[in-house]
């Protein structure tokens, strides 16, 4: 098979609007005009992994594809940056306001395990932190107390990471010398989740602008979707938003990235506002409107 040279071929505006217009359609990413270049970028190395010789002729395939290559399209663009405790704010809010109200009312109310879902988990770092949490802050206090974590994405490359459970020292930055020492084990530069939290963990490919996908994540107590919503269009925003708001019990709380406004999204979630961390609220009364 003749290899591509990949230095001599480039994504036309055209060709780019049938790659973006494919990716948004099964993956709900916006490319605006000023990413053609990242996306160039992050998908040339699929030419020459599919032996053709232009991002038109590869279009074309995609365009009529049988053979699971548009999930390996997904994998290449969809963008993977995290790290362990990657907002602090967040977990010493989860840790000393909403963990402690979460457990209380499952107490008063008996509604079944503690649900905790970690959505575009890439890697893992932020499923394995929740996980460390609650060994750490719940545990102790709570030993008879039954939960679920639960991690996504749409990037099956990533999960599959995920459940290994393999780190660079970038990812553990945050993480301080005791958590590494309890709750890792380090081989050189890798730091490798211990079997006791990896275990606390499960992983899921799950695509969040796919309503059938969706059906199936129900009855949560906490979603943790940072950094995520900057990569949809308006639209495509209201959607997952729609979708997560159904996915949380009522009374139940939603973190996304701190740029991450919901204001304009018309998506029933309350404000609930701690030290240096925002989070967003299902109120145990709320409902969607018929828009939604």
């Amino acid at each position: 098979m003749k290899r591509t040279n990949s230095k001599e071929v480039t994504l036309s505006v055209r060709t780019f609007e049938r790659l973006r217009t494919l990716i948004q359609k099964r993956t709900g990413l916006d490319f605006p005009d000023e990413k053609r270049y990242l996306l160039e970028s992050r998908v040339k190395p699929r030419l020459r992994a599919q032996g053709v010789s232009s991002f038109e002729a590869y279009a074309d395939r995609l365009e009529t594809d049988n053979t699971g290559e548009i999930a390996n399209l997904v994998n290449a663009v969809t963008i993977n940056e995290t790290a362990f405790f990657r907002h602090p704010s967040q977990f010493e809010a989860l840790e000393e306001s909403i963990f402690p109200e979460l457990v209380r009312r499952h107490q008063q109310h008996r509604t079944g395990p503690l649900r905790l879902w970690s959505a575009a988990c890439s890697a893992g770092d932020e499923a394995y932190s929740l996980a460390i949490l609650i060994r750490e802050a719940l545990e102790p206090r709570h030993p008879r107390l039954e939960y679920e974590i639960v991690g996504t994405d749409i990037d099956t490359e990533a999960l599959d990471e995920a459940r290994v459970g393999h780190y660079r020292k970038r990812s553990v930055r945050n993480v301080s010398s005791a958590y590494l020492r309890d709750y890792f084990d380090q081989s050189g530069d890798t730091f490798v989740v211990k079997p006791s939290i990896r275990d606390m963990v499960e992983f899921r490919p799950l695509n969040l602008t796919d309503a059938r996908d969706m059906r199936k994540m129900r009855n949560f107590d906490l979603i943790m979707c940072a950094n995520v919503l900057i990569y949809f269009n308006k639209e495509s925003k209201r959607e997952v938003l729609q979708g997560l708001y159904r996915s949380l019990r009522p009374g139940g709380y939603l973190f996304v990235g701190g740029s991450e406004a919901l204001g304009e999204l018309e998506v029933p979630l309350e404000a609930a506002r701690y030290d240096g961390a925002l989070a967003y609220q299902r109120p145990t009364n709320g409902s969607l409107s018929s828009r939604a």
